[in-house]
């Protein structure tokens, strides 16, 4: 049992050292790994806006977003501001890009009347993901551009 142990520790320790998706964000496109994690996010806050769990959808915004925007507010803002995610009868992921250190994921949402395209940028603080902002653009107008 004694021969085991070196070999177990070396696998441990080379496990720990692999660096996350999120370690480096050189600007481009995202890879699959932060894609993933990415879409893994976003679902997550969308799912639990239109379930109206405010707490939980707020837990997926950046710790920087919330030290300046309270639960409250937050909730205000979703359910004036951004109904169709709360009515959403789904959404797709389209391009994801880094853009200085942050992760910009477009989407599509769709709506019971109309489709919209989105765009969140994520930030990584403490090797965590966060939401930091989210802004709805009619898909007729990203055609246009």
């Amino acid at each position: 049992m004694k021969g085991y142990l070196p070999l177990l520790t070396t696998l441990l320790l080379t496990g720990c050292g692999n660096p996350t998706p999120l370690a480096q964000l050189p600007d481009g496109k995202c890879s699959q790994s932060q894609q993933l994690l990415v879409k893994d996010h976003i679902s997550g806050q969308i799912d639990a806006i239109a379930d109206q769990n405010w707490q939980k959808a707020y837990t997926f915004a950046a710790k920087s977003f919330q030290e300046v925007v309270s639960l409250e507010r937050f909730t205000r803002i979703i359910s004036e501001q951004y109904v169709l995610l709360i009515t959403n009868k789904g959404y797709t992921f389209d391009s994801c890009e880094i853009e200085n250190e942050r992760l910009v994921q477009k989407i599509t949402v769709i709506g019971a009347n109309d489709d919209f395209r989105m765009t969140y940028r994520l930030s990584v603080e403490n090797k965590q993901l966060g939401v930091v902002a989210a802004a709805v653009t009619d898909l007729s107008e990203d055609v246009a551009t």
